[in-house]
């Protein structure tokens, strides 16, 4: 198996993860019955896309959270 292949399994792996995770935790707070089924066949073809773009948000979000608690206890300290 070359690069691509694993890559492309690492990836899936990630996705189909994210996506039982997501998926128990809407059906364990109510769902109406929805099932994974469409998201997974839809992975097998993106996941290639999805992987990359959901760790970059992600990181994106985690740098911005950071950042503005910095600032927060930049704030917090001027005050002081």
């Amino acid at each position: 198996m070359n690069f691509f292949g694993y890559y492309y399994l690492t990836c899936l792996t990630y996705c189909l993860y994210m996506s039982f995770k997501k998926w128990n935790r809407t059906v364990q707070t109510g769902g109406l019955g929805i099932t994974p089924g469409l998201d997974t066949m839809a992975m097998l073809i993106m996941c290639w896309a999805l992987a990359p773009v959901d760790i970059f948000l992600t990181w994106v979000r985690v740098y911005k959270e950071a950042e503005e608690a910095r600032r927060r206890a930049d704030r917090d300290q001027n005050i002081l």
